[in-house]
């Protein structure tokens, strides 16, 4: 959401990158504002109203903006920051190289701790079942 934000001030001539942070405060404060009267109003009953399949399909949505914008980050990795002195030592190609496998090391690692950790919930520590069966009244 960030990203989208700032791309949008970064082109207006009035907010700019000198007024990005005061203005995504304020899309935050205005955000906490709406969900706070849609959660006194209980917002969330009109959800019966769509189908599941709506709702599996915006986080499907989401779900791939985000990898859109993680792929875009890695693949930035293995370039030179805009701006910047590419005849500096640290924008040599051995560094620039070092730094995007580094980045996807760390995105694989992730990646492996997630789809490992995945099935937690279906073990015995941490779900508040004792040795017996039944449920712990905690």
């Amino acid at each position: 959401m960030y990203t989208y934000l700032y791309k949008f001030a970064k082109n207006e001539p009035d907010l700019g990158q000198r007024l990005f942070l005061a203005w995504a405060g304020w899309v935050c404060i205005w955000t906490a504002v709406m969900l706070f009267l849609m959660a006194m109003y209980n917002a969330a009953a009109a959800l019966n109203r769509f189908t599941r399949f709506a709702g599996e399909l915006f986080g499907m949505l989401i779900t791939i903006l985000f990898m859109q914008e993680a792929i875009k980050g890695m693949l930035s990795e293995f370039s030179v920051p805009e701006g910047n002195d590419q005849s500096l030592p640290i924008y040599q190609f051995q560094w620039v190289y070092i730094n995007g496998l580094l980045g996807i090391i760390f995105s694989m690692g992730l990646l492996y701790t997630a789809l490992s950790s995945r099935g937690a919930r279906s073990s015995l520590y941490g779900t508040g079942l004792s040795y017996d069966g039944t449920t712990t009244p905690f």
